[in-house]
């Protein structure tokens, strides 16, 4: 009896133990990257409208930027860019055929063809977003977006990194 007693306290003094409060687990630094500055594929094709190098797109350039590359996405020349051409405008502006803005950004009613209109719509609304400090011109500044430090993926087959787990006694098995 004494012994069976004496190990139910064991039991409930390891259960009691267990329910401290635990510090979360060390991070290794090195799985942290750094902050990333980067540019949207749009930021990039506005950068590119810049015609006198100065590094600061104006209005006239932007809009200068979309007549040349609107008329080099409409390769047949009919005045609109069909979908088969919005791949290779993405491609040549954008750098990807895949990035935004794509498809249905532009169409804005469906017909699978992209107007004058429908994309001059599209950039302003970019223009408007880009010029962050509303002063009709968009700066490099203005086209670079810094992000968070994220952790960087594990290569496959590599496991990740983490402390030591805190060894705990496993409670004795009690036989009645």
């Amino acid at each position: 009896m004494i012994r069976k007693t004496a190990i139910g306290a064991c039991v409930l003094l390891l259960a009691a133990g267990s329910g401290q409060a635990r510090k979360p687990p060390k991070i290794d630094p090195a799985l942290l990257s750094a902050p990333t500055i980067s540019a949207t594929p749009v930021a990039v094709t506005v950068a590119g409208f810049d015609r006198d190098q100065d590094a600061r797109v104006t209005r006239a350039e932007f809009d200068a930027g979309l007549e040349r590359s609107f008329k080099h996405g409409d390769a047949n020349g009919d005045g609109q860019i069909s979908l088969l051409e919005l791949t290779g405008w993405a491609q040549t502006w954008l750098g990807n055929a895949g990035a935004i803005p794509g498809q249905y950004d532009f169409d804005r009613d469906g017909d699978d063809r992209i107007s004058f209109a429908e994309y001059k719509t599209e950039f302003d609304r970019r223009f408007a977003e880009l010029d962050k400090d509303k002063d009709g011109a968009i700066v490099r500044s203005e086209l670079i977006t810094l992000t968070s430090p994220r952790f960087q993926p594990q290569q496959r087959g590599t496991p990740p990194k983490q402390p030591p787990a805190e060894k705990q006694p496993l409670p004795e098995k009690q036989h009645n």
